[in-house]
């Protein structure tokens, strides 16, 4: 079974790093740092993965922002609150709002958008963007790295325990996201 995913992980998981940060970054960099740890996967093709991930997702969404922005935002409950408290955010700091926004969970499409729809300089953006998500990358790759450090101590150099604690923390962190998905659906 461990060859099966060793085999799947050298053959895909560089590109399911890149859907994982597409849709969900956080948990999908600290699972990847995980796998780093224990040799399923490269550091520097990782990060550009999970980089390139969410920056696809990021510029999906500037540019529906710049379409089609404001009245999306403004057009249900959910995005309404959001919209009002990105929007003094953006007012504030500016640009540099990228980088405080990026370690904000759940806080990925509103601003985004916002930023489409205020018409920020795109070449600005996107530097800065990328700047940010090379930070935030790295960081959350740390972590889940360190937890992967932290499962060696634990259980020593067995890769089976590797890899099952791996799908618990990604089972654990995939309910959590419909959790709250399904929650924010229902306030909304």
């Amino acid at each position: 079974m461990i060859d099966n995913i060793e085999q799947f992980l050298n053959s895909y998981g560089y590109f399911a790093v890149f859907i994982g940060t597409f849709l969900e970054g956080e948990f999908a960099l600290l699972v990847a740092g995980f796998f780093i740890k224990h040799g399923f996967l490269a550091p520097l093709p990782t990060l550009i993965f999970s980089i390139l991930g969410a920056l696809v997702h990021e510029l999906i969404y500037f540019f529906l922002g710049r379409w089609k922005g404001r009245h999306f935002l403004l057009g249900n409950k959910y995005t309404k609150r959001k919209y009002r408290k990105m929007k003094s955010l953006i007012q504030k700091y500016g640009i540099f709002s990228l980088f405080i926004i990026r370690f904000m969970y759940g806080m990925r499409v509103v601003p985004m958008m916002l930023m489409g729809a205020s018409g920020f300089n795109f070449y600005k953006f996107l530097f800065f963007n990328i700047l940010s998500l090379i930070i935030w990358a790295v960081l959350f790759l740390y972590i889940g790295y360190f937890f992967g450090h932290v499962a060696t101590m634990l259980f020593g150099e067995a890769k089976h325990y590797f890899f099952i604690i791996g799908m618990v923390v990604a089972v654990i962190g995939l309910l959590i996201y419909l959790i709250s998905f399904s929650y924010k659906k229902i306030k909304a």
